[in-house]
């Protein structure tokens, strides 16, 4: 693409720039003025004198001006343009690179991935002895050129970038190739030139590609994969049951017999045996190219099907309530092995302590507590004690729990080891941060009002609840109010560090709340706030975004290796602690985190997984996508007059506005 002139000839209107110079240069540069006083022409020479340095600007900006009014008026008869260059006869190559985990796939000590890299080598060679331009794209989750139109002169920083993925300094990716989003890259290259050839190295076929495109295999012949796709534990009558998702790829017409190997560590720990027992089982099946086969491994067996082999763990005496990791395998010399083990863990529970206390036992408390630790069964072992103070001399009990809660009477001193939750209080506990004032009786229902926005009462309909005796309080501003109903505050939250309090002042016999899903609700909500689960489920697939939520102020994540990668602290002031992450190579990852009420740290291990859609190495696709070439003028000419004349409009009105000030 160049600027030019359709007509030439036309800049002699140009001469006229020297016809205004010597107008500007005859132009007489003083008035005779006459005044009718000597006073007054004084205060008028005064007056003159300080204008001068504003209409010496002035005077310079309207010459300036009309100098560009000329210059425009004769680039409008010159007729400017645009020319496109479409060099259709230069050799134009784009190069793009499958960068997709199934590219680890090796056969002759080779991988995928490096046969193609060598390949746009060769082809780099050939189109730089042709003078030719070379364009190379990596595609992976996200496609990007390494190289942009680069011919002999400076192939130098291309050949280094290539060099480094055959020495393995850089690697392929461990995730989805995105094609058709490399593809869309080259379309800029092709507007300039429609003849560019685009080659595709890859190991997946189509059954269309577009004419400009030619795909070049980078497969071996004797190449197949034996896949673990999928595997999860379920809890079925009190035991775990497994089941395991297998397939086989590039054994056309053959039933491959896959042997599945399963280990369970740390099964069935008790008291007795606090590290539990390993188990050991296998199972093998016949895999048809391509068919996914399903193992399942529990109690008793099942009916045999299509597509499913069970094993029964009662027989073997293998069956587990409880585990700390379970590693499966296929002991196969495949060509791809990043798919032939998978981790599962979270199979033993964290315990979690929770006390009521009461003068009187609340049924709507008991029972709301039973339901929320059948909710959470799958996250935590929720252990629930019920303690009934009819005497008040006893004791109350303020250690050794992770949630208090206490209704009616509460502690003169609150415990400091885990979550307080203080329903319809009778007193101000020491430093808890309020005070008790008296009730309040009301003759109607009055209705609540929302306060601060906060997760305790995410989905919460509070306009729905009304009491109709209320405990008044003050309190000071570490409290966030988040109900009230008139001036006093019904729900109030203090999360400080190791401070976790909850204030609910007022008793569930005088409200409607224990009739409403609120009262589940706001109860789900502190566990959910106060002891999340870290992380929802265990194994994920490379590029998968995961949210950690930690309990403490502080996640470290290790990789594979054992070495930190990753830091996390929660900012001052931030209600909710949550950590987005996502890993982008094959492995068991470990979650760190601290609590607030102990030096101790926990661990969570995460297991991440080449996508299943990799494991497919011999896959086949029904259509390339085809690029979009913009489509030129035929004569790859266009004026631009039109925007100089919109320029010189401007020019005539900024003249035009000089010369009135002028005259004011």
């Amino acid at each position: 693409m160049s600027l030019g002139l359709l007509l030439p000839l036309g800049l002699l209107a140009l001469f006229t720039i020297p016809a205004l110079i010597i107008i500007y240069i005859i132009k007489p540069n003083y008035q005779l003025k006459h005044v009718s006083s000597t006073y007054i022409w004084k205060l008028s020479l005064k007056y003159k004198k300080r204008k001068i340095p504003v209409n010496k600007i002035r005077n310079i900006l309207l010459f300036l001006c009309q100098l560009l009014i000329l210059t425009a008026i004769a680039l409008i008869i010159a007729r400017p343009a645009v020319f496109y260059d479409r060099n259709t006869d230069r050799s134009d190559v784009i190069a793009i690179i499958d960068s997709s985990a199934s590219m680890y796939t090796k056969s002759e000590g080779e991988t995928r991935f490096h046969r193609a890299v060598q390949d746009v080598v060769t082809l780099s060679d050939s189109t730089f002895e042709q003078d030719g331009a070379m364009s190379v794209i990596l595609a992976d989750e996200n496609p990007e050129y390494l190289a942009t139109r680069v011919d002999r002169r400076n192939r130098s920083s291309l050949m280094k970038t290539l060099q480094e993925f055959l020495d393995g300094t850089v690697a392929c990716s461990y995730g989805t190739a995105d094609i058709e989003g490399a593809i869309k890259l080259c379309e800029e290259i092709l507007a300039d030139n429609p003849a560019a050839k685009i080659y595709l190295y890859t190991d997946t076929s189509y059954a269309y590609v577009p004419d400009m495109i030619e795909v070049v295999p980078v497969t071996g012949t004797e190449e197949w994969n034996a896949a673990i796709l999928n595997a999860e534990v379920e809890l079925q009558d009190g035991y775990y049951m497994l089941t395991v998702e297998v397939a086989c790829y590039g054994k056309e017409g053959l039933a491959m017999p896959l042997e599945v190997n399963v280990q369970v560590n740390g099964a069935n720990a008790n008291l007795s045996d606090p590290t539990g027992k390993t188990y050991k089982f296998s199972l093998s099946v016949d895999c048809f190219n391509g068919e996914k086969q399903t193992l399942i491994f529990c109690k008793g067996g099942g009916e045999p099907m299509d597509g499913f082999t069970y094993l029964d763990l009662e027989e073997s005496l293998s069956t587990f309530t409880s585990y700390n990791s379970i590693s499966i395998t296929i002991d196969e010399q495949d060509s791809f092995i990043d798919d032939n083990s998978f981790q599962i863990y979270g199979g033993r529970k964290e315990v979690v302590n929770v006390l009521y206390s009461s003068t009187v036992l609340n049924p709507f408390f008991s029972s709301a507590l039973d339901v929320l630790g059948n909710r959470l069964s799958d996250v935590w072992d929720l252990r629930i004690r019920t303690v009934e103070r009819r005497n008040e001399r006893e004791a109350f009990v303020t250690n050794g729990y992770d949630f208090y809660i206490y209704e009616h009477e509460v502690p003169d001193q609150l415990p400091t080891d885990g979550v307080v939750f203080l329903a319809d209080p009778d007193k101000s506990p020491a430093e808890a941060g309020y005070t008790y004032v008296g009730t309040r009786q009301y003759n109607n229902r009055m209705y609540f009002s929302s306060g601060e926005d906060h997760p305790l009462v995410k989905n919460m309909d509070i306009a729905s609840i009304f009491v109709t005796k209320l405990t008044m309080l003050t309190y000071d501003p570490a409290y966030r109010i988040l109900m009230s109903c008139e001036t006093n505050p019904m729900f109030l939250v203090r999360d400080e560090g190791r401070t976790k309090i909850v204030v609910m002042p007022f008793s569930v016999h005088y409200s409607n709340i224990a009739e409403l899903p609120e009262f589940y609700i706001m109860l789900y909500n502190a566990f959910n706030y106060f002891i999340p689960g870290l992380v929802d489920g265990n194994s994920f697939e490379v590029g998968e975004e995961i949210v950690a939520t930690p309990r403490g102020s502080e996640l470290t994540v290790y990789d594979t290796k054992g070495e930190q990668i990753d830091r996390y602290q929660k900012e001052e002031g931030v209600l909710s602690f949550e950590v987005p992450m996502t890993f982008y190579t094959p492995g068991v990852y470990t979650l760190t985190q601290n609590s607030y009420f102990n030096a101790d740290t926990s661990d969570t291990w995460i297991f991440v997984k080449a996508p299943e859609f990799e494991s497919d190495i011999w896959r086949q696709e029904d259509v390339l996508a085809e690029p979009v070439i913009e489509q030129k003028p035929d004569n790859t000419v266009q004026e631009i007059a039109f925007w100089v004349a919109v320029a010189l409009i401007v020019l005539l009105f900024a003249e035009w506005l000089l010369q009135w000030r002028g005259n004011q």
